[in-house]
């Protein structure tokens, strides 16, 4: 009963159990919205305490993504597949499988990486999929660099928003330095930035002091005196515990969920700590791969540039209203699908075949 409930809190249109017992796949595929016939999400290979817990997990992740789509621009849903880590016997078989059933949804569900999704899961995945987001060969940047690039314009925004100047004069401070945090690390530095950071990997974290960063023990990062600190790691970092002892005026988490509920979005406001919603922060992917997937473009740079102004709107309507950025988040979000739908209702009326579009609708 606790699945429907998420289920029908969040609107979703389904999620599906997948298992196969030779390779030890176990996962959930959540749909939250197929809007315009699709839905974008990545697959999440991670160690779950259960079956339940997953497969909320991937309620979550799917219902932020749509969010992520629609502020994006991307004319389509959200989706997210989980796998649970623990239960893997064959990891190549297990992705096969995983790609045979991704296959049979007829293109509705487009996959992408996620945390724990290796590169060699996804040349598994590709074998049995052809739903795969920059699927063989594809010559455009690696997901977690789009992300990166996105993070850079949110955060200059998020700046100038605060009246905190260019990013040549701020402090940044970045937990997790991976496939996301590693690119972003190297493009703040590169805009003039004082960077500190902080990684679990003593390999990663010589680098960046032979780069010029600050490292600082994994515990300690996220509480360094910063203009802005970005949760680049796990999610569920932001808590009635971490919250108050944050030393900086803005967060603008690249990881997905970086708040533990919604509610610690009331309690960044309390602090006065300007919070930059993770689904707008972290798009760069999705538009990359969208892009990709819908006309083989590569270069999504300008339409990656358009996350600063959507940040900055976002900003400008939680102060004019005076709701948390989430919320206004949310807000702008369902806007707009409140209004495909009232315009696909009179389409139907009329005979028509509803709403059609690119999926990159600012390009």
């Amino acid at each position: 009963m606790e699945l429907l409930e998420w289920m029908s809190r969040l609107g979703h249109d389904r999620i599906t159990a997948v298992q196969d017992s030779p390779s030890g796949l176990r996962a959930w595929i959540a749909i939250h919205q197929p809007r315009f016939g699709r839905a974008y999400g990545g697959v999440r290979i991670w160690h779950y305490r259960n079956e339940t817990e997953a497969a909320i997990d991937a309620l979550r992740l799917s219902h932020a993504m749509t969010t992520k789509c629609v502020l994006a621009g991307v004319e389509a849903g959200g989706a997210r597949t989980v796998v649970l880590a623990d239960s893997i016997v064959d990891r190549k078989k297990a992705m096969q499988a995983l790609g045979c059933h991704i296959e049979a949804m007829g293109g509705m569900y487009r996959a992408g990486p996620d945390i724990g999704f290796r590169p060699e899961d996804q040349v598994e995945v590709g074998t049995t999929t052809q739903w795969l987001a920059q699927k063989g060969g594809c010559k455009a940047q690696p997901f977690g660099h789009a992300t990166a690039e996105g993070a850079e314009w949110a955060i200059r925004s998020a700046l100038l928003h605060a009246g905190l100047g260019d990013l040549a004069e701020a402090t940044v401070s970045i937990q997790g330095m991976g496939a996301v945090g590693k690119p972003l690390v190297e493009r703040l530095l590169l805009a003039g930035a004082k960077v500190i950071a902080a990684d679990l990997d003593p390999i990663i974290n010589e680098w960046a002091k032979q780069k010029g960063v600050e490292v600082k023990d994994p515990a300690e990062v996220l509480f360094a005196e910063a203009d802005v600190v970005v949760p680049a790691a796990l999610g569920g970092v932001l808590h009635d515990l971490s919250i108050p002892k944050l030393r900086c005026k803005i967060v603008a988490p690249v990881a997905n969920n970086a708040l533990a509920n919604p509610e610690h979005a009331n309690l960044l406001a309390e602090h006065n700590i300007l919070y930059v919603p993770d689904f707008v922060m972290n798009s760069g992917a999705l538009i990359q791969g969208a892009g990709y997937d819908a006309t083989g473009e590569v270069d999504w740079s300008s339409e990656i540039r358009h996350i600063g102004e959507t940040v900055s709107r976002v900003l400008e309507a939680s102060r004019r209203d005076g709701v948390t950025s989430l919320q206004a988040a949310e807000d702008m979000a369902q806007k707009i699908l409140t209004a495909e739908a009232e315009a696909k209702d009179e389409d139907d009326v009329e005979g028509s075949e509803g709403i059609k579009g690119v999926p990159v609708s600012n390009r």
